[in-house]
């Protein structure tokens, strides 16, 4: 079964894994099927010269796929370095594209318009695929769904629209906020038809679908009204060295006291997937949607 391996870097500080270490760890994982790492966070542009880390994943044998998920801010200076290391893929989050909005979703001084900007900066580089992640929130940017597929009707973006999920602990989540992929659905059909599409590869968390105009692909990730458990095949490293196999994990698994060892680092990452049992988004319903305590995405990833 492919699995993918997600990473999370933010600002080096002592307990954070170097460099070697992570390599380490995604030789391993390498050598057990994984093909695919992404870089995310919290905000992986914050770890310096990370360009150096993906040149170092590229050059492992099994690797043929480095993905980066960023809010797109620090992104400008360091794009170029990043391709030329051999970043495949991007994806940037983008919740709205009027600036208030925007403003008071991300909590920045940043415009859309500027991250609007690196997107069309991406979309012609070489990059080989760029993805735009939208978060809907019921009463706060359900209104923005057209306009953004608009934004990038013509281009090669895929847009997907994200079940606004209860992640971590502090990100406020009521039930009463989903915005379930269906009525997006409904929203996009008043203005254009469109198709479903097959997934091209197993446990994919996006649902696929097509302008039927032109094939313009956009996706729906529905991880509150259709939970994909039983597909899931990620597993995230931490960048303080904790693999978790559930974005909605109570707890890792401390992998620092044999990273430096692969045979001994392979067999507990063998045994942390063999006796995985996560189904946090699955059980939500029938635990009438009650919020359990778990780690913060920005400290497993997104």
């Amino acid at each position: 079964m492919e699995q993918h391996e997600v990473m999370r870097s933010q600002n080096a500080t002592e307990h954070y894994l170097s460099f070697d270490e992570m390599i380490n760890v995604v030789h391993c994982f390498a050598q057990l099927g994984v093909k695919k790492v992404r870089l995310t966070g919290g905000e992986p542009l914050l770890r310096k010269n990370l360009h150096l880390l993906v040149e170092r994943i590229k050059a492992i044998e099994g690797i043929n796929e480095i993905a980066l998920t960023t809010n797109g801010m620090l992104l400008p200076p360091v794009l170029f370095d990043l391709i030329e290391a051999g970043l495949d893929r991007v994806t940037i989050s983008l919740d709205a594209v009027e600036d208030p909005l925007f403003a008071q979703i991300t909590g920045t001084d940043y415009s859309a318009q500027a991250i609007l900007d690196v997107i069309d900066s991406c979309l012609a580089s070489p990059l080989k695929q760029v993805k735009i992640n939208t978060v809907i929130q019921k009463g706060l940017n359900e209104h923005q769904v057209i306009p953004i597929l608009k934004r990038f009707r013509g281009t090669t973006a895929i847009v997907r629209f994200i079940e606004f999920m209860d992640v971590g602990n502090i990100n406020h989540w009521q039930q009463a906020k989903v915005m379930p992929a269906k009525e997006v659905l409904r929203i996009i059909q008043q203005h254009w038809s469109y198709h479903h599409k097959m997934p091209i590869n197993s446990g994919e968390v996006a649902k696929r679908y097509s302008f039927d105009d032109n094939n313009e692909e956009f996706g729906m990730i529905t991880s509150i009204s259709q939970p994909f458990c039983d597909d899931c095949n990620r597993v995230r490293l931490s960048a303080d060295g904790f693999i978790y196999n559930c974005l909605f994990a109570s707890q890792g698994h401390n992998i620092k006291d044999v990273i430096d060892n692969a045979n001994m680092l392979t067999e507990k990452l063998q045994f942390i997937w063999r006796n995985r049992d996560n189904q946090y988004s699955a059980l939500r319903q029938k635990n009438n949607n009650r919020r359990s305590k778990k780690i913060e995405m920005f400290v497993m990833g997104g």
